[in-house]
């Protein structure tokens, strides 16, 4: 099977966000939803470079956090190296079943394509 798409990265990178500790997970939505805010706000990629160095959501994440800098940093590191280990374990472990005959025929549904995602 191909590669998983985009949107299943997400909901297995969500659902991992979930499961960690709450110091941790506080700490990656705050700065991950303050860089989708200056995303949205640029209109290029050098704009967005420009506005992480100006409204720096590791430090705003320090000082919110109580923390230093560097603390951050390597907080940050921490989490996304075991969120991106777990989501490739997860992946591995993913399984796409192909149910396409099981429905073929259906009114309106001849030239469409099932699967059927397991996850562990």
């Amino acid at each position: 099977m191909e590669a998983m798409n985009d949107g299943m990265i997400a909901y297995l990178l969500k659902s991992e966000v979930a499961k960690l500790g709450e110091e941790q997970r506080q700490l990656y939505r705050f700065i991950t939803e303050l860089e989708d805010e200056l995303a949205e706000q640029a209109a290029t990629v050098e704009e967005f470079r420009q506005l992480l160095v100006l409204h720096s959501p590791f430090e705003q994440a320090a000082y919110r956090f109580n923390r230093s800098f560097k603390e951050i940093s390597a907080m940050m590191q921490a989490i996304e190296a075991e969120l991106g280990d777990k989501i490739e374990a997860r992946q591995e472990r993913a399984k796409w079943l192909d149910y396409t005959d099981h429905f073929a025929g259906e009114a309106g549904q001849e030239d469409k394509l099932v699967f059927l995602f397991i996850s562990e």
